[in-house]
């Protein structure tokens, strides 16, 4: 009589060959061990690990920014901020230009001190080319 291939494999079970170690469990078989349950964190430990992922967060999106060639919030603020200085600045340097009426300024830096005149005093008569140069002395 011939086998099927289930009823093969049922009677090979059965009539283990020779160089097969056969386990018997005479309690029937042992229970698998519990999944360790995951330990309860402190308050802290989970503050942390929220920080460190919003932290990688912001740099994989800034990582992505990069590939795309998008600009940042960070760095659009930083541009319109040295935009916005360097407005400041010229503006500064128009006003320092013009100076309101009757008003002399004097301008001491590191390369020399300036005599500033406004437009409608002109240039006092000591200073003009034609008197003899003005001679100034310090003391110490």
């Amino acid at each position: 009589m011939t086998l099927t291939t289930h009823q093969w494999a049922l009677q090979s079970s059965k009539d283990s060959a020779p160089g097969t170690i056969v386990i018997e469990f005479p309690n029937g078989l042992p229970t698998a061990p519990s999944r360790k349950q995951k330990q309860k964190t402190s308050e802290l430990e989970q503050q942390l690990k929220k920080a460190e992922a919003a932290q990688r967060r912001r740099m994989q999106a800034e990582a992505i920014r990069k590939i795309l060639g998008q600009e940042s919030s960070r760095k659009k603020r930083e541009d319109k901020f040295k935009k916005l200085k360097e407005e400041l600045a010229q503006e500064r340097a128009a006003n320092a230009m013009m100076l309101p009426s009757n008003t002399i300024r004097l301008v001491m830096g590191p390369t020399g001190t300036v005599l500033k005149f406004s437009e409608d005093m002109g240039l006092p008569s000591i200073l003009d080319s034609k008197s003899p140069p003005l001679r100034i002395e310090s003391y110490t």
